[in-house]
């Protein structure tokens, strides 16, 4: 008898029976299983992990943790931006898992000591998936992470994102241009890539030619030319960069402007015709100026060449099934935001729970955005190095939104509940 088998055959002691009672599969009946009931049926390492990636696809998991303890192995899914924990096993199934983790990502099997990246591809139903992987040696052993990136470029659209019909037409105006820099800017997990992703599929075409340089690439793209950085090689951004120069092409992807020697290809790229797009970390539009600023490059080059920058962050979405509408408390809202003016059809929705959402009251995410196009005032400002307090006001006297604004409108049009947005603007602050 397999290990597998003979340790299902036996109920683990750190499993709550009701842990997994709302993820049940059906048997061949129709009638909801217990998750205990369906690992019987697995006898091998093969099936375990696919019980476990078939879960996290059914509950729209992006990331599968397993996590190593002292007296278990900790089942850990990432949903619509939440870590949430799913089940206790055995230590017993450690050693199993790890290593067929390994072999479907062409992982060292015998090598424990250091970290190890990987990448292999699934299918489930209709849906493909490219599956990164992560393998960190933990002091009690080593702990897996798998990101599920979903292999469809459907999924890439402005429209998509969630942000307000407004928001969608200012980006592809400002998208629209043949030239020059356009960043978007936000903390890790913002949602950066996903956006560059859905601008790229918005004005690629066949007489244009667009190459990106990711790190790594995480989705894969038809009629795309894809680079992956590979640092210990010397394939850089930089590097990259100015090889790609030499390919003729309309359009430049850049994962991440990190470094000054990046950021001036990029300009330079800029000033020879090519549109550029790109990432950084930063607060908002204005700081992500900043930013660039604080990496050395001349002021004069930065106004020249920037054309926009978007800062966004993703805010979970109330449930369509169960959210509850209700009217908006005015003084919640003049509490957490006294110079918010709180429009006249102002109303608010509430989480509820349900099977659609896991009992959770949100399902899926949505983009909350502030755009900053750079007109000529802008420009003189940057060229002037004014501080940030200057630009902020001149782009508000020109229209801009703040993140904190679009936020509050959000709630203020039942589209986010109150937990969300308190937790945006804590991220905000």
């Amino acid at each position: 008898m397999s290990l597998f088998r003979s340790i299902f055959r036996r109920r683990s002691k750190l499993t709550d029976p009701k842990e997994l009672e709302i993820y049940a599969p059906k048997d061949d009946s129709g009638n909801p299983t217990t998750a205990a009931a369906a690992h019987k049926k697995n006898s091998s390492a093969e099936e375990f992990l696919d019980y476990w990636i078939q879960k996290a696809v059914e509950m729209g998991a992006s990331d599968v943790h397993f996590e190593r303890y002292r007296t278990y192995v900790k089942i850990r899914y990432r949903v619509d931006g939440k870590l949430q924990t799913i089940r206790k096993l055995p230590v017993n199934l450690h050693s199993g898992l790890v290593t067929r983790v390994k072999i479907l990502a062409k992982l060292k099997i015998d090598e424990k000591r250091i970290p190890q990246d990987g990448r292999f591809s699934l299918t489930k139903g209709e849906q493909k998936f490219d599956v990164r992987v992560s393998i960190l040696p933990g002091y009690l052993g080593e702990c897996i992470v798998m990101r599920l990136l979903q292999s469809n470029s459907n999924n890439f659209s402005l429209q998509k994102l969630g942000a307000r019909d407004r928001d969608v037409l200012k980006l592809e105006r400002l998208v629209s241009i043949q030239n020059g820099i356009i960043v978007v800017a936000g903390p890790t997990g913002s949602g950066k890539s996903t956006t560059l992703y859905s601008i790229i599929k918005k004005i690629s075409s066949p007489e244009r030619k667009v190459i990106t340089v990711e790190d790594p690439v995480e989705y894969q793209l038809d009629g795309i030319n894809q680079v992956s950085v590979n640092e210990t090689i010397g394939m850089t951004f930089a590097a990259a960069l100015r090889s790609m120069l030499r390919q003729a092409p309309n359009i430049i992807l850049v994962g991440e402007i990190r470094d000054k020697e990046t950021a001036e290809i990029a300009i330079r790229a800029a000033l020879t015709g090519h549109l550029v797009l790109s990432t950084i970390h930063a607060k908002d539009t204005v700081n992500a100026i900043t930013r660039l600023l604080d990496l050395g490059l001349p002021p004069y080059l930065i106004a020249a060449t920037l054309r926009g920058v978007l800062s966004q962050r993703l805010a979970r979405k109330l449930c369509p099934f169960c959210s509850k509408a209700g009217p908006c408390d005015p003084t919640l809202l003049k509490e957490i935001a006294p110079e918010y003016t709180i429009p006249a059809d102002a109303h608010a929705s509430e989480a509820g729970g349900c099977d659609e959402c896991l009992r959770s009251g949100y399902k899926g995410r949505q983009a909350i955005m502030e755009i900053l196009p750079i007109s000529e005032a802008i420009q003189k400002l940057i060229d002037q190095k004014c501080d940030e307090d200057a630009i902020r006001n001149q782009a508000r006297s020109e229209g801009m939104e703040t993140l904190r604004e679009v936020a509050l409108e959000h709630y203020t049009h039942g589209e986010m509940g109150y937990e969300s947005l308190l937790a945006l603007l804590a991220e905000m602050s």
